[in-house]
């Protein structure tokens, strides 16, 4: 059996309930699902999808740095969005991380549309799996 780390980086807000945010097993990752929140707990733009799948991968990034990575670690996403008027706005903001530089690669990716998330004002939220070289 592979050993397992459980961990909760410094960089982003603590998880707001008994789970870990990232799980390593030998040099994977699998970063639990990330929503538009700042360091402090505070939702970025309730009525901006692309704004908060910017501060979602930019916590992906700072958890992912935190632990010897960066986005281009990343090998897998699934994206849950809230409504199909949100999608623009969501792959917008993915576009924004691209064009600023911070993930030049290309993972898979699910994109799935949802009713909602476990708080009214998030409409993003992205899980990660990232191998580590």
């Amino acid at each position: 059996m592979p050993n397992r780390h459980y961990i909760n980086p410094e960089s982003i807000v603590a998880p707001p309930g008994n789970f870990s945010w990232v799980v390593q097993s030998e040099n994977t990752l699998y970063l639990a699902g990330q929503v538009g929140i700042d360091k402090d707990g505070k939702t970025v733009d309730p009525k901006d999808a692309g704004a908060q799948v910017k501060q979602a991968l930019y916590n992906i990034d700072a958890t992912l740095r935190e632990l010897g990575g960066s986005l281009d670690n990343i090998v897998r996403t699934t994206t849950f969005v809230v409504g199909k008027e949100n999608l623009d706005s969501a792959r917008a903001g993915r576009k924004a991380i691209v064009d600023e530089g911070l993930m030049t690669n290309k993972p898979a990716n699910t994109l799935v549309v949802v009713a909602g998330l476990a708080d009214d004002d998030w409409l993003v939220e992205i899980e990660t799996t990232a191998v580590l070289d």
